[in-house]
């Protein structure tokens, strides 16, 4: 018993410089999964809520979270040495695939919420963008 205790500690030891890494993939998800809730239950209704695609997210965390530990192992033992003369980053491939798996579910995000309030964000986004130019350039005038 103490072998296996020993040997989880070590591996956790070992995986510890990306443990922030995992959280931010984690939290990612659970937004993901928590928009994705939102958006069926305000077009179908509790109804259209199924435990079928909510399973899914368990395999979907495993499968991020080995794929982010396998890229440090990667980066760690064969990586990082050779490519650290150019890039001064850590663990950059790791990182790398952090900030894709991040992507995928901030893209899933917006989708979720561009469909549940009919909206499309971009636009959204560029008249908010507009009007604090605007705002600014307002307030410059009163400065002046």
């Amino acid at each position: 018993m103490k072998f296996i205790t020993t040997l989880l500690a070590s591996l956790c030891a070992f995986f510890l410089p990306v443990q922030g890494l995992l959280i931010a993939v984690a939290l990612a998800i659970f937004l993901d999964t928590y928009t994705g809730i939102f958006k069926v239950v305000k077009t179908e209704g509790w109804a259209g809520v199924r435990s079928r695609k909510l399973s899914d997210i368990a395999g979907k965390v495993v499968l991020y979270n080995l794929a982010i530990l396998t890229m440090f192992v990667l980066d760690y033992h064969l990586f990082g040495e050779f490519f650290r003369m150019w890039i001064a980053v850590d663990f950059f491939f790791t990182k790398i695939i952090a900030i894709v798996l991040v992507s995928i579910e901030l893209i899933s995000i917006k989708e979720n919420f561009e469909e549940a309030y009919k909206i499309k964000m971009w636009p959204l986004l560029r008249r908010i963008l507009t009007r604090g130019k605007e705002i600014k350039k307002d307030f410059n005038d009163l400065t002046n």
